[in-house]
């Protein structure tokens, strides 16, 4: 280890110390158990080495984690699906425990969050809030991220974290897997130190291993919706004939695996036309028949895990797969709407989905993407990137001369 990590070690042991001069006590884990009077503690080898790899890029003075304005896909993950059920228990444990909860994607970033007033209060000065950034790259050791990379359960003990942030902080980490063992992500459970407990480490497992069993028996009945192209929706491999208006309330709801108030459902549906609240309700009673009663209330949620190709062309584009996301793409989805949230996700897939095609200057992606929409500046990048001779310049060219023309 080098001059500089040895002086940061002595720092971090001296800073511990000064935590157990305050009044600490045996922690049951933390920094070996040192209590008052007790010899220099020793680091974890992984959290030892895990500080060496964090001095590349992170500074130990760092105060917050960097956090993105876009979460990854999160509704309708397998993820999500897994957790639906086990929330409510999660917040209602970091209420109780004074904890805060978090799930966040193979990547170190938060999807969701629970924790009581004074844990979100401290988790929102650090950025522990869903889009926050907490893999070892972008803050140093900390629990979740390196359950991520060592997949296992892991305890980080206050100034055992690289961040001195976070050096009031104990956090219990588990990764989840699917069935297949594929790295899903990880649950967090986090405190401030002096509330720790061996028992800390022991609940982030069993909700973990909970989680898991529910990723291993994946969804009972499925609902599945494809709205980019010749709409459908299937549930339980049955097709459903739904009315454009039942489309878009099954569409609304699907996009909102948590849940809507009623208003909050009228204004996604009709924003300010003159519809009334009795006649939203009637068209949910409808639609809920229609579903075998698998629509929720208090607040109105699907309770059926749905497919929906919104967030699957969602999550590829996110996940850098153009290619992926042009093929599930036959066009914007329910053009006719007038709903505001779903002219809103048009008008979004539409625009990424375009820049995308366009940032990867690939021809074959952007002749696949001509071939279905006519775009006058696709047609001229497709042009500029395609090779001198390839008989394909024709075809575009003479695209381009109709489309002016038109």
């Amino acid at each position: 280890m080098n001059e500089r990590l040895v002086l940061e070690r002595q720092r971090r042991v001296s800073a511990w110390q000064r935590f157990v001069s305050r009044g600490g006590a045996d922690r049951g884990g933390g920094w070996g158990g040192a209590g008052p009077g007790a010899g220099a503690p020793s680091l974890p080898a992984g959290v030892l080495a895990s500080w060496e790899r964090s001095a590349a890029s992170v500074a130990p003075d760092r105060l917050t984690a960097p956090v993105s304005d876009q979460t990854p896909a999160w509704a309708g993950s397998p993820l999500e699906f897994a957790t639906r059920d086990l929330r409510p228990e999660l917040s209602a444990l970091a209420q109780d425990g004074d904890l805060m909860v978090a799930l966040a994607d193979a990547r170190g970033q938060l999807l969701w969050t629970a924790g009581s007033a004074r844990m979100q209060r401290l988790g929102r000065a650090l950025n522990f809030v869903p889009g926050g950034h907490w893999d070892e790259q972008s803050v140093g050791t900390n629990a979740l991220a390196l359950a991520l990379r060592e997949r296992r359960a892991v305890q980080v003990f206050a100034a055992e974290h690289y961040v001195q942030a976070v050096h009031d902080w104990v956090c219990y980490g588990a990764p989840l897997r699917d069935a297949q063992g594929t790295l899903l992500g990880v649950l967090n459970l986090s405190t401030v130190w002096h509330q720790s407990t061996p028992l800390g480490l022991a609940s982030a497992q069993h909700y973990a291993q909970r989680i898991e069993s529910q990723l291993a028996a994946g969804p009972q009945v499925g609902l599945r919706v494809t709205l980019c192209g010749s709409p459908s929706v299937q549930l339980g491999g049955r097709a459903l004939h739904l009315t454009p208006r039942q489309l878009e309330l099954l569409t609304v709801l699907a996009l909102h695996p948590d849940g809507l108030t009623l208003d909050a459902l009228h204004a996604h549906m009709y924003g300010d036309a003159p519809i009334t609240a009795s006649t939203l309700k009637s068209e949910v009673s409808t639609l809920r028949g229609l579903l075998g009663g698998q629509i929720a209330s208090r607040p109105y949620r699907l309770s059926v895990p749905v497919d929906l190709d919104l967030l699957r062309l969602e999550r590829r584009l996110l996940a850098g797969d153009v290619g992926g996301a042009l093929d599930l793409f036959g066009g914007p989805p329910l053009p006719l709407s007038e709903s505001p949230l779903l002219s809103y996700w048009r008008a979004y897939l539409d625009g990424a989905l375009r820049r995308a095609v366009c940032a990867v200057r690939d021809p074959a992606l952007l002749w696949q993407y001509v071939a279905r929409f006519d775009d006058l500046e696709v047609l001229s990048l497709l042009e500029s990137v395609l090779p001198a001779g390839d008989p394909r310049v024709g075809v575009v060219r003479a695209r381009r001369a109709a489309l002016l023309a038109s």
